[in-house]
C-alpha cells in the first residue's frame, strides 16, 4: 500500500470520527432547552487540546495564524466529556483565528490555579468592544457577517455543564483572552 493511500485512509478515519462527534454535539445543542447528554469521566485535558490544535490548523493556516500550545506538566485530570470539551475549545480557537485578519499568534496555555485547571486561549485579533462582551455568549448573537451566533453560546453551555467558569478579557485592536476554569477531579 502506498504512503498516499495510507495517508488518505488516516485522513478519512479522522473525518469519520469528527463527523460522528459533530453529529452528537449538534444534536445535543439543536435544542438548547432540552437537557444535554453529558458523559463526564475523569480524564486528562492534553489529548483534547492536541486534537483541537490539529483540527484548527487549516483555519489557522488560511488566516496566517500560528497556534502555540504551552501546557503545564503533570496537570491533574478533570471531569470532562471529551467530545463536548473538544467542540467548546475548537469554537474558541476558530473564533480567535478568524479574529486575526492580519494573522498573528494564538496561544493556548494550561496551569493549575487555586485548585482549578485553567485554560487560557489568547489571540492577537481585533478584540471585542465592551458593549458586545456581555452579549457574546447569547444564543444567535453574532458580529460576524456569516456567523450563526451558536459558537460561543455552545462554549458557555459546555463550560457550565463541566461546572466551570469562563472569563473574557479583551482590548480592542490588541486581542482577546478567554480563561476557562474547571475544578480538579
Amino acid at each position: 500500500v502506498s504512503q498516499q493511500a495510507e495517508d488518505a485512509t488516516r485522513s478519512l478515519d479522522v473525518i469519520t470520527q469528527e463527523i460522528k462527534r459533530l453529529d452528537r454535539v449538534v444534536r445535543n445543542f439543536l435544542n438548547f432547552n432540552r437537557p444535554v447528554d453529558v458523559k463526564l469521566k475523569k480524564d486528562d485535558i492534553q489529548p483534547v487540546l492536541q486534537e483541537v490544535v490539529a483540527l484548527a490548523q487549516r483555519e489557522a493556516h488560511q488566516h496566517n495564524v500560528q497556534i502555540l500550545l504551552h501546557s503545564g506538566d503533570n496537570l491533574p485530570p478533570i471531569q470532562l466529556d471529551p467530545d463536548l470539551m473538544k467542540q467548546c475549545l475548537l469554537n474558541i480557537v476558530l473564533n480567535g483565528c478568524q479574529a486575526m485578519p492580519k494573522g498573528g499568534s494564538l496561544n493556548i496555555s494550561t496551569a493549575l490555579h487555586n485548585g482549578s485547571l485553567e485554560l487560557r486561549v489568547q489571540d492577537e485579533g481585533v478584540g471585542i468592544p465592551p458593549e458586545s462582551r456581555e452579549k457574546v455568549f447569547n444564543l444567535y448573537y453574532t458580529t460576524k457577517e456569516n456567523g450563526s451566533g451558536i459558537g460561543l453560546a455552545t462554549v458557555f453551555k459546555v463550560v457550565q455543564l463541566h461546572n466551570g467558569e469562563i472569563e473574557i478579557d479583551s482590548d480592542v485592536g490588541k486581542g482577546t483572552t478567554f480563561t476557562l476554569k474547571f475544578p480538579v477531579a
